[in-house]
């Protein structure tokens, strides 16, 4: 009881993928990803998208068979974020992005960064939902509010890809990432 599962260490290269609004005509957004020693840096601006009339996004997609965490409470994301930027998220799911469908079915919660400086940030899974703005990336009904927005045990136990975004919010973000974890298993 309450151990932790690591479900991604940013240490070295860690096999993740840079993905940016370019998939949406008119997207502009930039991003990097690049491993160094114990973290990876993920970094880029984020430009307004004139297609959904919002900043747009970028966001690293890792894929692969990620550890079940069906009876977990939260998932911690520890990283360093080196400016003020207000729009980071993290998303999870069981059928993974593909070209035809580069922004896939998933649940999804902020990853609420009051401002620079490194920690772990604790998301509560009930504060993941599949019901959430495509414009801004903001969660519109929680899973704490409505059961049927929730992500149901046969997807947290099947998790197949993981994302952490910088979305909705113009301007650049530089970010030190160092791990993602579940929490109260």
């Amino acid at each position: 009881a309450n151990a932790d599962v690591l479900l991604q260490s940013f240490a070295g290269d860690s096999g993740w993928e840079v993905k940016t609004d370019n998939v949406i005509p008119g997207g502009s957004s930039v991003g990097n990803l690049q491993g160094a020693g114990d973290r990876s840096y993920f970094d880029g601006f984020v430009n307004f998208q004139p297609f959904i009339g919002q900043p747009g996004f970028v966001k690293i997609v890792g894929t692969k068979a990620f550890p079940n965490i069906a009876g977990c409470a939260a998932i911690e994301v520890t990283m360093n974020s080196l400016v003020g930027y207000n729009g980071y998220f993290i998303a999870l799911g069981d059928t993974p992005p593909t070209p035809d469908m580069p922004i896939p079915f998933e649940w999804r919660a902020a990853i609420p960064i009051p401002g620079p400086g490194q920690n772990g940030y604790t998301i509560p899974l009930d504060e993941f939902s599949n019901y959430w703005d495509f414009a801004t990336g903001k969660v519109i009904i929680p899973c704490s509010d409505d059961p049927s927005v929730c992500a149901p045990p046969s997807v947290l136990s099947n998790i197949q890809f993981l994302e952490i975004w910088a979305q909705g919010v113009e301007g650049q973000f530089v970010t030190d990432l160092f791990s993602i974890k579940a929490v109260g298993c």
